[in-house]
């Protein structure tokens, strides 16, 4: 009974869904326009694909009331940060560490709903070459992640506060890159992107070798992070600049997939749909809308080259709300 009633409530969200955006295309790009000029909406995920369909694909997680009932160890002020009046006006880690390559780096998370591991590794990778001035600039295994570390996402997606953080501090993460069919590392992608899914897809399994690189040793390519941390809303430039991107959750509305560039702020009509999980790798100001400079997984195709600004502060979807970041462990 249970299974009838979940399979039900999916399939009239699918239907609700793909109802609202055929009729609500025109109403929502003209909403957009009138709410704010830095915005311009058009449709994503590449010529070739069906929008309703990649939309479907891409929902997962629930929302940051509820996800942040769980205790959260907060990281005490640090004295590298600098004073308030400091931070700087505009910022992007790419810039400011050119010589690790993983921090403007786009994934794409094709249909599997995994927006928290590809956000959390990357993270991950950022901060291990800035810890190591650039002398470990490795791609991280999203898939050891998702085939080992035994994380279940519950029914609408969601996953523990830093559960996946947990896993790096104990267990550690091995190299390899989230593009499929390469060799790149120990355990690299073995999932194709979105567009190009085979019609049946063979479970993950957790393997303790590299089908990668054969030539790297499995039992001594692991990372791990010292420690974690939730970053609080008034910290997060101060961290930023300090040591390199950081996880964060946005609320998610129908509006966004529409979004191509310029700042993104909720339109008028927007309705809530569930949270995506990204990285933060800086801020600005566009038009005089403060914004926050944001690293998506829905290919290079989607935002803008699949990065996104969006509004900081009251109406920019809570990304301040649900912020992570770590310290990785230098051997």
């Amino acid at each position: 009974m249970a299974n009838i009633l979940f399979f039900t409530s999916i399939m009239l969200l699918s239907f609700y869904l793909t109802e609202q955006t055929k009729s609500s295309h025109d109403n929502m790009i003209a909403n957009s326009d009138i709410k704010t000029n830095t915005l311009k909406s058009v449709e994503n995920f590449g010529p070739n694909s069906g929008e309703e369909e990649n939309i479907m694909m891409l929902l997962g997680t629930r929302g940051v009331e509820a996800a942040t009932k769980s205790k959260k160890p907060y990281k005490i002020r640090n004295p590298r940060y600098v004073i308030d009046n400091q931070n700087h006006k505009e910022f992007d880690a790419r810039k400011r560490w050119p010589q690790c390559k993983t921090i403007g780096e786009v994934y794409n998370e094709g249909n599997a709903l995994l927006s928290w591991a590809y956000a959390t590794t990357g993270v991950f990778a950022d901060r291990m070459c800035i810890a190591t001035n650039g002398s470990y600039n490795k791609h991280l295994s999203t898939e050891e992640l998702i085939s080992c570390s035994g994380i279940k996402a519950s029914a609408n997606g969601w996953v523990r506060d830093g559960l996946a953080w947990e896993y790096f501090k104990t267990h550690g993460l091995v190299s390899g890159g989230s593009i499929y069919n390469t060799n790149d590392g120990c355990q690299p992608s073995k999932i194709p992107p979105v567009c190009n899914l085979p019609t049946k897809i063979n479970k993950r399994t957790c393997v303790d070798y590299c089908y990668g690189n054969d030539t790297i040793k499995y039992n001594h390519d692991h990372v791990k992070v010292r420690y974690y941390y939730h970053v609080k809303p008034k910290d997060i430039q101060k961290e930023v600049q300090t040591y390199g991107p950081v996880t964060a959750a946005l609320n998610l509305y129908d509006d966004i997939f529409l979004h191509k560039s310029g700042v993104y702020t909720l339109t008028k009509n927007a309705k809530y749909v569930r949270l995506q999980y990204v990285k933060l790798i800086g801020w600005g100001v566009e038009n005089g809308v403060d914004y926050w400079l944001l690293v998506n997984s829905w290919g290079n195709e989607w935002g803008q080259n699949g990065l996104l600004k969006i509004k900081r502060g009251k109406y920019g979807c809570a990304v301040e709300s649900f912020v992570y970041a770590a310290v990785p462990k230098i051997k």
